[in-house]
């Protein structure tokens, strides 16, 4: 019975040991899978090609192409079958009007706008990644602007330390050094925080893991972006945003109501004063969304101009408060100076770089913006209701 029990516990032992050994080395195998992505370099077309990857969201929108052509086939079967109910001379007709001529003009719009509304989708996906990736290139040039920071403070306060050791300045000053290294690093501490939750949104964005490491290879920098016409941009809006079709449509579709209520009813009847109510109200909303879309061109191409201006000031801006420091530096060095104008000038100096790059960021974005409101636009949910 001893001998039985020994073997049982030996073989619970060993099953154990088993277990635990299979355990290690499962997680083993956890650890090296999840670190064989390893860092991920970017370029801003790369990301967006990683955005245009398997996309749920683009795969439904094909989804919907798909659907507008198999009704606009089945529609297209049914005007056939209306047509040869109808006799030739009779196309005027309400008849006709009704079976044919408004399935024909509401299926070509339906259809054109599910292929619009696809590729104003790729579209907005692209300008969004283009964001994120503008906004973290900013995140990390503002992390290593905090860095620079501590190791300027740093270096102040060595400055203040060795004046004091001389007995040329204050306990006073010294401290003051030593809140302004603590500041600098709350600041930067700060600045990593932000890093790591832009990192972790443009990650979701590009269907990766939350924490995966990335490492963007493009530069956040200003590059001169040239309108040859601001009226060729008004233009070209109006030519290819979906809101102008939309509305367009939404208006030849009430003139062919009208046509149609003229056949049924007397010019004195509800009816017939309803349907041109709704003919001038569709004619208002067509040129009010011609005139929304020159102002939002207009007022996007001002912007820009106003960002590539504040860009250029920041430059200067930049190059005076980095002198204003070394002049600073120099004057309490050699004692005709205190410790409150170096930091005011090394703030300075911060809020120059911060300036510059935040500009920057505002200047890509505004173009942008540019592009996004002279092209495609936004997508329209669905067909004017008829």
């Amino acid at each position: 019975m001893k001998a039985k029990r020994v073997i049982a516990i030996t073989v619970l032992a060993l099953s154990l040991s088993g277990s635990v050994t299979l355990a290690y080395a499962e997680q083993d195998n956890v650890k090296v899978e999840s670190s064989k992505k390893g860092v991920v370099e970017l370029t801003l077309n790369k990301a967006i090609e990683e955005a245009l990857t398997n996309n749920p969201t683009i795969e439904q929108s094909k989804l919907g192409v798909e659907q507008a052509q198999v009704n606009f086939e089945e529609t297209r079967s049914l005007m056939r079958k209306n047509r040869r109910l109808i006799n030739d001379d009779k196309e005027r007709s309400l008849e006709y009007l009704k079976g044919v001529k408004l399935l024909e003009i509401t299926s070509d719009f339906s259809l054109v706008n599910a292929e619009r509304n696809h590729n104003a989708t790729i579209e907005n996906i692209k300008c969004d990644i283009e964001e994120q990736y503008f906004r973290l290139l900013q995140a990390e040039k503002l992390t290593e602007i905090n860095k620079n920071n501590i190791d300027l403070s740093k270096e102040l306060y060595n400055i203040s330390k060795k004046k004091l050791d001389l007995g040329v300045t204050t306990k006073q000053e010294v401290l003051s050094s030593e809140l302004n290294q603590i500041n600098a690093q709350n600041d930067y501490d700060q600045s990593v925080k932000n890093l790591k939750n832009a990192k972790m949104l443009f990650n979701t964005k590009l269907g990766y893991d939350v924490l995966q490491d990335t490492k963007l290879t493009d530069e956040l920098k200003y590059k001169e972006f040239k309108v040859e016409s601001i009226d060729d941009a008004v233009n070209k809006a109006l030519e290819n945003r979906n809101e102008i079709k939309a509305a367009e449509f939404n208006y030849e579709l009430e003139k062919f109501n009208m046509e149609v209520t003229k056949g049924e009813y007397a010019n004195i009847t509800y009816k017939y004063r309803e349907q041109e109510v709704k003919l001038e109200k569709a004619k208002q909303s067509f040129e009010d969304a011609k005139k929304n879309i020159e102002m939002e061109v207009r007022s996007t191409y001002l912007e820009m101009l106003q960002k590539e201006e504040e860009i250029k000031k920041g430059q200067k801006s930049l190059e005076l408060a980095k002198e204003g420091l070394r002049l600073s530096k120099l004057s309490y060095e050699a004692g005709v100076g205190v410790f409150t104008d170096l930091e005011k000038a090394q703030n300075t100096l911060m809020q120059a770089e911060l300036g510059l790059y935040n500009s920057i960021l505002e200047y890509n974005l505004a173009v942008l913006k540019f592009d996004e409101v002279t092209g495609i636009g936004r997508s329209i949910t669905s067909a004017p209701s008829i």
